[in-house]
């Protein structure tokens, strides 16, 4: 049948019924204009992580909230001396779903808010790639898209 939360509801469960769940065929990533996270306590104006947020798609077109593991892939895309494509990972996370605050969106349903820290001081200014995967509990594993982004660098 069908269930509407109305918008009086401020409660957003974890995941359905202990059960048979729908299988989580995509994970779908919307990313702002700027996704940006400026977390610098010297207060300079480069990025040191991203913001997004992921909604993973049982098939029906809306995002639910389950329990399983994210494991996010960030690759620095740059060309060497031969004016070839490199791809290096260098950032990779892995949490459990239960680690990011939930957001809802009346077309796309529930779904996660990312905000991930880079170690790295070298990002600004370059491009990366981001994967973004949904590992369900029996170890099933959907991807995303692969999505490309200049980080932005300001000059000092």
């Amino acid at each position: 049948g069908c269930r509407s939360t109305g918008a009086g509801s401020s409660t957003i469960p974890k995941s359905g019924p202990r059960g048979k769940q729908t299988p989580v065929r995509r994970v779908v990533c919307l990313y702002d204009q700027r996704p940006w996270i400026n977390a610098d306590a010297a207060g300079d104006r480069d990025p040191e992580g991203l913001r997004y947020r992921v909604f993973l798609d049982s098939g029906n077109g809306k995002g639910v909230l389950r329990d399983g593991t994210f494991h996010v892939e960030m690759y620095l895309i740059q060309r060497n001396a031969r004016n070839e494509v490199e791809r290096n990972l260098v950032s990779d996370w892995h949490y459990p779903t239960s680690q990011f605050g939930t957001v809802s969106a009346r077309i796309l349903g529930q779904g996660y808010l990312m905000q991930l820290r880079w170690a790295r001081k070298d990002i600004p200014g370059n491009e990366v790639e981001l994967i973004t995967s949904y590992e369900t509990p029996d170890t099933h594993i959907v991807r995303s898209a692969t999505s490309r982004k200049r980080v932005p660098k300001y000059a000092s």
